[in-house]
């Protein structure tokens, strides 16, 4: 028969061993663009950066850009969505940075829409990257990005030596320009990043456009990269103490 205290060692051991927190954090600021409660061009957690000036970024609201005046989807939910709008020659970049610790599971989420008015709604993916001039020649350079950079990277930087991963490259994700407006609806984007991150760090998480064919919007909503980090080592040190409990529990009992 189980003694009392041989009873309370095996309780108090067993909720050691599960009690081992694995909690999901967030690690980005404002995915939901509701922050401002109004349209802004610096939406709070967020930075922007701009290459010539047919086009900007801001965190919008409504079913139609201020920017180029198209009819976009709106937002996912909420009142408001990151739009990054090209009228035309130009790039924009809505980044984040974001630091990890060593993690056991990392899932990046978002919501988007990409709707392009250029006459043919062909994809460019020119060598330039996301320079809309493409080195002065204005080649056909139209299309948009989704990366993880790293730390301290240029947000326009295309180079395989600043970006850990990319996520989404090409074009309107949905209905091209028939003539009128084409409003694409969201499209629900997830990506296991588990062994990108793994080992923590400084990272960028970028969203980028560029155009010099016509009128290209990418919308945004719902940003979310949940992190599961490796347990600390106090925490590791309670479950062996009580691993080291219920041992000794269960040999008291053997000698009852």
């Amino acid at each position: 028969m189980m003694s009392k205290k041989s009873g309370i060692a095996l309780a108090l051991a067993s909720t050691v061993m599960f009690a081992a927190p694995a909690f999901a954090q967030q690690v980005i600021v404002n995915g939901g663009f509701e922050a401002d409660a109004s349209e802004s061009y610096n939406p709070q957690g967020w930075q922007v950066a701009e290459q010539n000036i047919f086009g900007s970024v801001l965190a919008a609201e409504g079913n139609q850009s201020s920017i180029s005046g198209y009819k976009t989807v709106g937002a996912a939910s909420g009142n408001y969505y990151g739009l990054l709008d090209s009228a035309f020659a130009s790039s924009q970049v809505l980044y984040q940075n974001f630091s990890v610790t060593a993690l056991t599971s990392a899932v990046l989420s978002f919501d988007m829409f990409v709707n392009d008015q250029s006459d043919n709604g062909i994809v460019y993916i020119n060598q330039a990257g996301l320079d809309a001039t493409t080195g002065g020649s204005y080649a056909a350079n139209q299309h948009v990005r989704v990366d993880i950079l790293k730390a301290g990277a240029d947000p326009f930087s295309v180079l395989a030596s600043d970006v850990v991963g990319t996520y989404y490259l090409g074009g309107a994700n949905g209905r091209r320009f028939d003539g009128n407006d084409n409003v694409n609806r969201y499209v629900e984007y997830s990506f296991d990043l588990s062994t990108v991150l793994a080992a923590g760090g400084d990272y960028t998480l970028r969203f980028a456009a560029v155009s010099n064919q016509g009128a290209l919007q990418l919308g945004l909503d719902n940003v979310s990269l949940n992190v599961t980090a490796v347990p600390e080592a106090d925490t590791y040190a309670m479950l062996l103490a009580g691993l080291g409990v219920l041992g000794l529990a269960l040999r008291r009992r053997q000698s009852v």
